[in-house]
């Protein structure tokens, strides 16, 4: 499935294609640290050894566009109402 993302910045918009069935590298992480500043935010993707708690490891740190991560914030629900409609 493609899907179409548009950059966010002061100039002209630009369209990307994003065939997302293309997968570099994958690891599981079950924790998400979010950081926000003024002008950029970053995700921050833990993976937690189920054996040893009280260690984890990064498994990918993103940093976006502020205005990016406010997209984001709302995509996320979006996309999971719209599984659950497709569900039905």
């Amino acid at each position: 499935m493609s899907r179409r993302i548009e950059k966010t910045s002061t100039a002209q918009p630009t369209k990307i294609t994003v065939n997302g069935n293309t997968i570099v590298g994958s690891t599981y992480a079950q924790v998400v640290g979010v950081s926000i500043s003024d002008n950029d935010g970053t995700l921050e993707f833990v993976y937690v050894n189920p054996q040893v708690k009280s260690e984890g490891h990064t498994v990918a740190r993103i940093t976006l566009p502020r205005k990016s991560i406010e997209q984001l914030a709302k995509i996320i629900p979006d996309t999971i109402e719209k599984y659950e409609e497709q569900k039905k």
